[in-house]
């Protein structure tokens, strides 16, 4: 007993010496210092940046040395070149957009422009849907065949999920007629005019739609071959990340702490939304959420190039390009 207590006494005892001089050197390593500590972030408004808005709700972003603004970039989401013009222009540093519009904008751009350093949003139930207004004979997806369709913007990501939709109900995409540049405040309008048939929305839309304009879900593009989707990231330019390295890792840092809470503290999202977005508290308690991940999984990326390719928003040329070219920090 007595040669045990003596080792335990002694392995305490090398512990204590331990913490010990590690405080007295400082504890952690000392962070690298930033680049540059203002940066300007232009997202498309959408409950996609949530773990964004709370990131800077939350003050997770001054805890890394970063005086962050979030520039609301409203319609079309921001492109390759909107990025590569607004870091040229100083006007902004990074951007919150949909996967389809930079992959489609860094493929025909011809260069490794294009940064995706961290994932935004994955695609969950009832997110994002087809509507329709409460007394249209349109019941089922299979009657939209030589219908209008009104989509936000053209070729994004609302095209390729209406596209995934209709071929999964036996219909070919030119069977069907887009209408595009519907913003999604406007959806209601458009159904209510019979100026479409059906119109592709996301939340808090959806929900807004559905209780203050009769409009009525179609379909959920959650399903099929969009099951579980990518919907939204983060991207630098390739010479930005290369200037400011230890800027945009701080910058990770503070995103991936918002995008954790985010995707496990619901009533940190429903906050964080009704203060960026101005939702009502009412309504961002009702709204379907989609998933936060954190990191970058270049695997549920790639998915993005093989539907991009199948609908046609890609030539069958770039079937094998690696998404793995356009992520890094």
């Amino acid at each position: 007993m007595k040669s045990r207590n003596a080792i335990i006494a002694f392995a305490v005892t090398i512990v204590t010496l331990a913490s010990g001089c590690s405080s007295g050197s400082g504890g952690a390593a000392p962070r690298l210092p930033l680049e540059k500590t203002s940066i300007v972030v232009a997202a498309f408004p959408a409950i996609d940046s949530a773990g964004l808005y709370i990131a800077e709700m939350d003050h997770l972003f001054a805890a890394q040395g970063l005086n962050v603004t979030i520039v609301p970039e409203r319609n079309p989401p921001p492109s390759t070149q909107d990025l590569i013009n607004g870091q040229i222009s100083e006007k902004y540093d990074i951007t919150a957009g949909d996967y389809v519009t930079y992959i489609e904008n860094e493929t025909l751009l011809g260069s490794a422009y294009l940064r995706i350093i961290a994932e935004a949003s994955f695609l969950q139930p009832n997110v994002e849907a087809l509507l329709v207004k409460g007394t249209s004979s349109v019941r089922s997806v299979g009657q939209l065949r030589n219908k209008t369709i009104s989509v936000n913007a053209p070729g994004d990501i609302g095209t390729l999920l209406v596209d995934s939709l209709l071929v999964e109900h036996g219909i070919q995409p030119a069977q069907v007629k887009l209408n595009s540049y519907v913003p999604f405040p406007a959806v209601a309008k458009m159904l209510r005019s019979n100026a479409v048939s059906a119109s592709f929305a996301t939340e808090p839309f959806v929900s807004l739609d559905e209780e203050n304009a009769g409009a009525q879900e179609l379909a959920d593009l959650d399903q099929g071959s969009a099951l579980d989707f990518p919907i939204e990231g983060y991207a630098v330019t390739d010479e930005w990340a290369q200037k400011y390295p230890n800027t945009l890792k701080a910058f990770v840092r503070a995103l991936s702490e918002g995008q954790e809470i985010a995707d496990t503290n619901r009533s940190a999202v429903e906050k964080a939304i009704e203060r960026y977005l101005g939702i009502s508290a009412v309504t961002a308690a009702s709204i379907s959420l989609p998933a936060y991940p954190t990191g970058v999984d270049p695997v549920r990326l790639q998915r993005v190039i093989s539907a991009m390719v199948r609908f046609g928003l890609l030539p069958p040329s770039l079937s094998f390009f690696p998404i793995t070219t356009m992520l890094g920090s």
